[in-house]
C-alpha cells in the first residue's frame, strides 16, 4: 500500500518565506486537501510533493510497494494535473497520450490510452488535434495524461480549473476511483466547497 510522507518541509523564493515545517503523512485511499489564498505556496507545495521541485528544507517520501522510491522515480509514480502544464497542440488526444507512454516506456500502451482516454470521456474526441480543443476539453486530456501510468500519486492543482459541471463531475469520479484502486489524492484549492470533500485540509498560511 501507497504512502506519502512530507517531513519538515520549508521553501522560500528569496526573501519570501512560503511554508516552513509543515509535515504530514497520507495513506492509501485516502485524501487531503491544500488550501490557501492566490500566491500563498499551494503549487509550489505540489511540485515538491510530485518530485520535481527540491524544497529548501526537509523531505518527502513516497512509498509504494513498500519501498521508498528513488529522487530519480519518484517524478514517475506521480500523476499531476496543473494549469501550467502544457499539450502539444498540433498533436492529437490519443497522440499526446502515447508521446507520454512512449517517453515513460509504459507496457501496454494501446491500452492504457484507451482506459483513460475512456476515464476522461474524451474516447469519441480522441483522433482531434488538442488545438481544436476548448480549454475544458484540454483539461480532460491532462488528466488523461495523469493518469496513464496508473500512478498511487494524484495531485490536482486547481482540479475544476475550466471545466463545466459535467466536466467538474468527472473530477469526482476520477477523485473517487483513484481511491478505490488504493491510491492516495493531493488536491490545491482555493475553493471551501472543494475542500470539504476530503479527509483533511492543511492550510498553507499556517505553516510560517
Amino acid at each position: 500500500m501507497p504512502t506519502l510522507t512530507a517531513d519538515q518541509l520549508g521553501h522560500r523564493y528569496g526573501s519570501l518565506l512560503l511554508f516552513r515545517r509543515l509535515s504530514f503523512t497520507l495513506e492509501n485511499q485516502e485524501s487531503l486537501a491544500v488550501t490557501g489564498a492566490n500566491g500563498a505556496g499551494k503549487s509550489t507545495l505540489l511540485r515538491i510533493l510530485a518530485g520535481v521541485l527540491s524544497p529548501k528544507a526537509g523531505h518527502v517520501t513516497l512509498t509504494v510497494d513498500g519501498e521508498a522510491t528513488s529522487d530519480a522515480t519518484h517524478p514517475l509514480r506521480v500523476g499531476l494535473v496543473a494549469p501550467y502544464l502544457g499539450l502539444y497542440d498540433s498533436l492529437t488526444a490519443r497522440e499526446n497520450l502515447a508521446f507520454l507512454a512512449k517517453a515513460r516506456r509504459l507496457s501496454n500502451a494501446d491500452a492504457r490510452m484507451e482506459a483513460a482516454l475512456d476515464e476522461v470521456g474524451l474516447s469519441d474526441r480522441a483522433d482531434d488535434p488538442v488545438a481544436a480543443f476548448s480549454s475544458g476539453m484540454q483539461q480532460r486530456v491532462k488528466y488523461a495524461a495523469a493518469l496513464l501510468a496508473s500512478p498511487p500519486l494524484l495531485l490536482l492543482d486547481e482540479p475544476s480549473a475550466n471545466l463545466d459541471a459535467a466536466g467538474r463531475d468527472m473530477v469526482e469520479r476520477v477523485i473517487a476511483r483513484q481511491r478505490d484502486r488504493d491510491g492516495m489524492v493531493v488536491v490545491a484549492t482555493n475553493r471551501p466547497d472543494e475542500a470539504s470533500r476530503h479527509d483533511r485540509a492543511l492550510r498553507i498560511e499556517e505553516h510560517r
